[in-house]
């Protein structure tokens, strides 16, 4: 027995993060057993998602159909204990290396012996981190829920790593099984790398190591955070952001700013919706990343004024997963002033877009969303 429909009234289209965790909800579904389920938008105080053709009739069992396709492989306690030990010993190697690395920047060119043996201590400790990196991540594969987190903690990897990775995932692909292929897409391209030899990441790669968070690896403490519960008040209730840290900061309202605040943002910490982030994440198998002549591209951005922009349609007809791919990659939506008539016949109702933009530096440097505005 089938509900009609649901309004996912937890969900705001206007919002960056509602947009993606709504696409995100019919992308697992989708690729749980469920290809009939449809996702579209209705126009209320605010945009609200719709989604329709899932096999059960109330919340409770709804949510409990998407925290199953959340959850991943279980991860035995041996498999972890053996990451986190290799994860101890890379990171052992990687401060030894860069302590002879600043030795060797601040020796006084003239003393060549010393330098000599400075830069063959170098190499051998190069050798040693990519080493214990290698059995690293031999490690992770076996202590991730999802395959695609394999890649490591953050989006660092080099072409090589990654084109091995994309060549494993593609030996077990179909058309579908291929969600985590389709992330790993998503994340970049072996054809893209920046100046330190890693690949150049997704702009909607927003946390970077500041606050002690890494892209992935705030993925996978997601993960261990899922419940029919949680997922529930995403989807049908008003966000009460309790949830601590744990954000991929692609909602606005994370703009928190000292001469917005009467506090330092830093000591009250970030305040999220930790099921809305993972279910945005999932989002992301449908915004590929491609190599272009001003470098890496992704679906759904484009360059306005100089600064990176994310646009996203909102439809007002019962779309499929692929329906929606080929929705949010429309390359109209990329155009300054959109033919909203063209939209239109394409069952477009609106178009909104955000800037991303970067708050401070160093260290407390922040990527953020600004508010959407309609187009």
């Amino acid at each position: 027995m089938t509900q009609d429909a649901f309004d996912l009234s937890g969900l705001d289209g206007t919002n960056p993060l509602g947009f993606l965790a709504a696409v995100g909800t019919l992308v697992v579904l989708a690729r749980d057993g469920h290809p009939q389920s449809r996702l579209w938008w209705k126009e209320s105080t605010t945009w609200v998602p719709v989604l329709a053709g899932v096999p059960v009739v109330d919340e409770e069992r709804l949510s409990q159909l998407v925290a199953h396709a959340l959850a991943g492989a279980a991860v035995s306690a041996d498999d972890e204990r053996r990451r986190r030990e290799a994860e101890r010993s890379m990171q052992d190697a990687k401060r030894s290396l860069d302590r002879k690395m600043r030795e060797l920047r601040s020796a006084r060119r003239d003393h060549r012996e010393r330098n000599a043996a400075l830069e063959e201590a170098v190499r051998a400790l190069e050798e040693d981190y990519s080493e214990t990196r290698r059995r690293w991540l031999q490690a992770l594969r076996r202590a991730v829920p999802r395959p695609e987190l394999a890649l490591g903690r953050r989006l660092d990897c080099t072409p090589d790593e990654y084109r091995e990775h994309a060549t494993g995932m593609l030996d077990h692909a179909t058309y579908a099984s291929r969600d985590a292929l389709d992330l790993l897409a998503a994340f970049g391209s072996d054809g893209c790398s920046r100046r330190d030899g890693a690949i150049e990441p997704t702009p909607f790669c927003f946390i970077t190591g500041s606050g002690h968070q890494e892209f992935l690896d705030t993925v996978r403490a997601l993960i261990d955070k899922v419940t029919p519960e949680r997922v529930r008040e995403t989807l049908f209730r008003p966000w009460d952001y309790r949830d601590a840290r744990l954000s991929m900061r692609w909602d606005p309202a994370e703009d928190k700013r000292y001469a917005l605040l009467d506090a330092d943002p830093s000591d009250t910490g970030a305040r999220t919706v930790w099921m809305a982030n993972l279910l945005a994440y999932r989002a992301l198998s449908l915004f590929p990343s491609t190599p272009t002549a001003r470098g890496l591209g992704a679906a759904g951005w484009s360059l306005a004024a100089g600064s990176m922009v994310f646009s996203w349609p909102l439809w007002q007809y019962q779309a499929s997963l692929d329906s929606v791919r080929s929705l949010v990659q429309l390359s109209d939506l990329a155009h300054a002033h959109p033919d909203t008539a063209a939209l239109r016949a394409r069952g477009i109702a609106a178009v909104y877009r955000s800037q991303r933009i970067d708050v401070g530096s160093g260290g407390k440097r922040k990527i953020n969303f600004t508010p959407a505005r309609l187009v």
